[in-house]
């Protein structure tokens, strides 16, 4: 029996992933291709009430928690969204959009958070059994125009894992490339340094490029 094909956004904040996603789902809509598509994101689910349960605990201000226990959180939260969401859904043969997966793990807790690349790998491969993204488009911008689209975007008071710091944003940026060289998954790069309208055709064309639409 032939399985969907599991595809990854992944990109810093004010990169357009989410909204990109948004736009995907009014064009399969428009094309009457929905329901080939399952959509979700990380941390937490939409499918799964115990994996949203962990996201809120990940991003309350008002917890402070070592590098170690947010990599196991992130990773049971992203059991439970395979769980519920991910694998079912390839199981159906449909195509499962995820924005964010297990690379944000190994960028802020591997790199960032200096617990390990491999350790944090170690931990994922464990969680999702090698559940690895058939693609993972990356979307790739300065950090200083990050922070200019999350200052428009957010007025009200960021998460724990939010930050405007722009030299937080280029080691972010660094660690995102350090991730994507090391590994042997496949990524697709795409600019995010353009209108959301030319940043939704240029993803159109990587996911026709890639067989995924």
């Amino acid at each position: 029996m032939s399985k969907g094909k599991f595809v990854v956004f992944e990109g810093m904040d004010g990169s357009g992933k989410t909204t990109i996603i948004k736009k995907l789902k009014e064009y399969l809509e428009s094309k009457n291709r929905l329901d080939d598509f399952v959509f979700t994101r990380e941390p937490g689910s939409s499918h799964s009430k115990e994996a949203e349960e962990i996201r809120q605990l990940i991003l309350d201000n008002d917890n402070s928690f070592s590098v170690m226990v947010d990599a196991l959180l992130f990773a049971a939260s992203r059991r439970l969204n395979l769980e519920k969401c991910v694998w079912p859904g390839l199981e159906k043969n449909k195509t499962v959009i995820s924005d964010r997966y297990w690379t944000s793990s190994f960028v802020y807790q591997g790199v960032l958070g200096g617990l390990g690349l491999k350790k944090v790998k170690d931990i994922n491969n464990i969680a999702t059994e090698e559940t690895t993204p058939d693609l993972t488009i990356f979307f790739d911008m300065e950090p200083e125009l990050s922070i200019e689209r999350i200052t428009q975007i957010r007025k009200t008071k960021t998460d724990r894992l939010e930050s405007t710091n722009v030299e937080y944003y280029k080691k972010l940026r660094d660690s995102y490339w350090y991730v994507i060289n090391q590994g042997n998954e496949k990524y697709e790069i795409i600019k995010s340094d353009c209108n959301i309208d030319e940043l939704f055709k240029r993803v159109l064309n990587v996911l026709k490029e890639n067989k995924i639409i």
